[in-house]
């Protein structure tokens, strides 16, 4: 694999991706031909241990999960083909795993890789092991595997499909070198990187993976994956036929792409706003103080961005959950209206009347950058000193927010999860988008609740994790929007998207015939 700065690679390390890709051509021909598919980030490593779930197209590929969590909210075999709950209390899982299917080098799933490459996250502490959270892995049978969590899961099936990386499982070599994951893929998947076509940053090349056990999953001949940060520049890729498909798409340019000719797709997902990652106080210590925190809030003129920004498809919310999420509470939506002598009153009550200095970490992801831009004006209105430092790399973006550099962050996350699935990977201390480590005993009793909760009947707790996060302002959201896809209708057609899957799987990105 090639770097974007160097564009070189040395022979030993193409020899070793030589030996994880095998065989370019797989033994059915598929009926597309190239699919080449814009995304607004590139990863920062192609081991499924270590993946943002964002970033879930860059594994999908080659990488097979343990479950299907399908559009309509069920759960389907993948790779295990039955599983069953020991007990009531959402800690003991058991799997049975898909027979004859071998990995992209030839080998085998078993049991045993499956439990190698649990164990290995978890002694890592990766992210997604974070989120599954295994005590231990057993294996009780060549196919057969029990799950063991630490606390209380009931989410761990949803932790186990694609969309969260969990239950991606590498061959068995790379539990044994996890280090050659970083530039190659060794999985079960349709696909497999190619080397001599990838860039790191910039261009990912896969080509189908000849063992793949089901073969009507294989539609391209060749998937390129191209990073483009620049919504616009990814809108004009696609118009010009560079792309089939862009992901995710900013919501003000979809007039100008349906009037091109282009198609869209997506549901309402996002909530497009801001993360302060330090409310301790150690990098802002304005920060600290809630009163702070509200005031900032106050002082945003949601209805007026989400009418400019979001491309007539937003809606100005103060709150982090939207309608079918657990969490959600309509009486949260507008829990901050727009006011800035109240904005005033509390940065006065808090001690700084007269300001405070305050760096935004940005990306053009999403086009959060032109929304930070926006922000910043309100709040320097009401006397912050605001800076924007804009990360044109999604790589680069990911690593400042647990740098400890910054107090607060762009964010578009997901609003319709489950509460405890965005504990997870959001709210928890020392998660990526919490990486303010101070416990908070309020919140962990709450999510102690759910880890013991059927999903179907969490909605009370929930609330009551959705008020405190917006009462004490944990985030500045601003206006919720569709998780956009623009792509050519006449080339590809697209799986449509649900609440409960806003993400098409990229496999359901089919050739048009």
């Amino acid at each position: 694999m090639r770097t974007a700065q160097t564009r070189r690679t040395s022979t030993a390390a193409l020899l070793t991706l030589g030996l994880l890709s095998g065989p370019a051509l797989a033994a059915t021909v598929p009926p597309g031909g190239t699919l080449t598919v814009a995304l607004g980030a590139a990863p920062a490593s192609l081991d499924p241990s270590s993946g943002e779930a964002s970033n879930e197209y860059y594994f999908t590929p080659a990488y097979d999960s343990l479950i299907d969590y399908d559009y309509d909210g069920k759960y389907k075999p993948n790779l295990a083909t039955a599983w069953a709950w020991v007990g009531t209390n959402y800690k003991v899982l058991d799997l049975t795993l898909r027979p004859n299917v071998k990995f992209s080098d030839g080998s085998a799933l078993t049991a045993q890789t499956v439990k190698s490459w649990l164990d290995l996250q978890a002694k890592n502490k990766s992210p997604v092991a974070v989120n599954l959270g295994t005590q231990s892995v057993q294996v009780t049978g060549p196919l057969k595997v029990r799950l063991t969590m630490a606390a209380s899961n009931p989410l761990a099936l949803l932790f186990l499909s694609r969309t969260w990386l969990s239950g991606a499982i590498p061959c068995a070599k790379a539990s044994a070198n996890p280090a050659i994951l970083k530039s190659a893929t060794c999985g079960s998947g349709p696909y497999i990187l190619d080397a001599k076509q990838t860039v790191t940053g910039d261009t990912y090349t896969y080509l189908p993976n000849p063992n793949y056990w089901n073969p009507r999953r294989v539609q391209w001949k060749k998937l390129v994956l191209k990073v483009v940060a620049n919504p616009q520049a990814a809108l004009d890729a696609v118009r010009a036929g560079q792309a089939q498909v862009a992901w995710p798409a900013q919501a003000s340019l979809i007039p100008a792409a349906l009037s091109a000719g282009l198609k869209s797709a997506g549901v309402p997902q996002n909530i497009l706003g801001l993360d302060f990652l330090d409310k301790s106080g150690k990098v802002v210590p304005a920060l600290k103080d809630v009163r702070v925190r509200q005031a900032l809030n106050h002082a945003i003129d949601r209805t007026a961005l989400a009418a400019a920004l979001g491309g007539g498809q937003g809606s100005p919310v103060s709150s982090q959950f939207l309608q079918g999420a657990d969490g959600y509470d309509a009486s949260l939506i507008n829990a901050y209206p727009y006011d800035v002598a109240r904005a005033k009153q509390l940065l006065a009550s808090a001690g700084y009347a007269q300001g405070f200095d305050l760096t935004i970490l940005s990306t053009p992801i999403a086009g959060l950058d032109t929304l930070m831009q926006a922000v910043s004006g309100y709040w320097q209105a009401v006397g912050v000193r605001v800076k924007i430092d804009n990360k044109t790399q999604g790589a680069d973006f990911f690593a400042g927010l647990t740098s400890g550099k910054y107090g607060v962050a762009a964010a578009a996350l997901g609003a319709t999860n489950p509460s405890l699935l965005a504990w997870n990977c959001c709210f928890q201390p020392g998660t990526v988008w919490n990486p303010d480590k101070t416990p908070v005993p309020q919140l962990t009793t709450l999510v102690d609740k759910l880890r013991v909760t059927d999903p179907t009947k969490a909605a009370p707790v929930a609330r009551q994790i959705n008020s405190f996060l917006t009462k004490n302002a944990w985030f500045a959201p601003v206006y919720s929007g569709k998780l956009n896809y623009v792509y050519d209708g006449k080339k590809v057609a697209l799986t449509s998207p649900s609440g409960v899957q806003p993400v098409i799987n990229i496999l359901d990105f089919n050739p048009v015939r």
